[in-house]
């Protein structure tokens, strides 16, 4: 009966040491897994704030653009209205010529 006692013993100190060698290497992959949850993480993270920095910049590019535009084109109109004022003036010029011409002609009459 001793005997068996001590195979008992031996047996159960045997699967003692295979659960601690288990409950070990499962303790490491949970940490493993855990390392590799907050690396993911940390990338998605990254990635986020990334999108983000280059759609604000898209955003700040894309307002320049428009308000580059928007004075070229006001400077394209400033430069018509100045046309038409110049041929405004010009004709007037004119019209004043004609009437000091004639009032002139009738003046030595």
């Amino acid at each position: 009966m001793l005997l068996y006692r001590h195979e008992a013993e031996r047996l159960e100190q045997e699967a003692k040491g295979r659960l601690e060698r288990q409950k070990i290497t499962d303790e490491a992959e949970a940490e493993r897994a855990r390392k590799e949850l907050l690396e993911l993480q940390a990338n998605s993270a990254a990635v986020e704030s990334t999108g983000q920095a280059k759609a604000e910049a898209q955003s700040r590019a894309e307002a320049a653009k428009i308000e580059g535009e928007a004075a070229v084109d006001q400077a394209k109109l400033k430069a018509e209205a100045m046309k038409i004022e110049a041929v405004s003036c010009s004709s007037y010029i004119g019209y004043c010529n004609v009437l000091s011409m004639i009032l002139y002609k009738d003046f030595l009459e």
